[in-house]
């Protein structure tokens, strides 16, 4: 008896298991892999390193970075810029290119000082392809 209901409770998982896969078909989707979340990739694309904050055009923050194209064909992405300054967000999208292959510097200007990002208390940056 005990076989039995073992055996039964074991079906019912094996069969909710080997169903999950179908839910995202039904839905139209694909099952998630790990990593599809990387705000770091988007497709073939990666962000490689932040190469730090500079001073631009009219003092304002520019914010570089290394974008490498891990595919053999150009590819485009947006690359997400978000920076805290003590407790404001700055935040810009910013279309990024790069040929197959290649590694490419980009830099992001921003509309806030740059002295203000060098004497903030608590800084931050983020970058998130999508």
């Amino acid at each position: 008896m005990r076989r039995r209901d073992a055996l039964q409770k074991l079906g019912l998982v094996a069969v909710l298991g080997s169903t999950g896969g179908c839910a995202a078909i039904l839905e139209g989707g694909q099952e998630k892999k790990s990593g599809d979340d990387d705000p770091k990739r988007s497709g073939s694309l990666e962000t490689m390193k932040i190469l730090g904050p500079r001073e631009g055009e009219n003092d304002n923050l520019v914010v570089a970075a290394e974008i490498k194209n891990h595919g053999e064909k150009k590819s485009s992405a947006t690359l997400d810029v978000t920076v805290e300054i003590d407790d404001t967000v700055h935040n810009r999208d910013y279309r990024v290119t790069v040929p197959g292959g290649e590694l490419k510097e980009v830099e992001v200007p921003l509309e806030v000082k740059y002295a203000k990002y060098e004497n903030a208390d608590k800084r931050s940056i983020s970058l998130n392809l999508q």
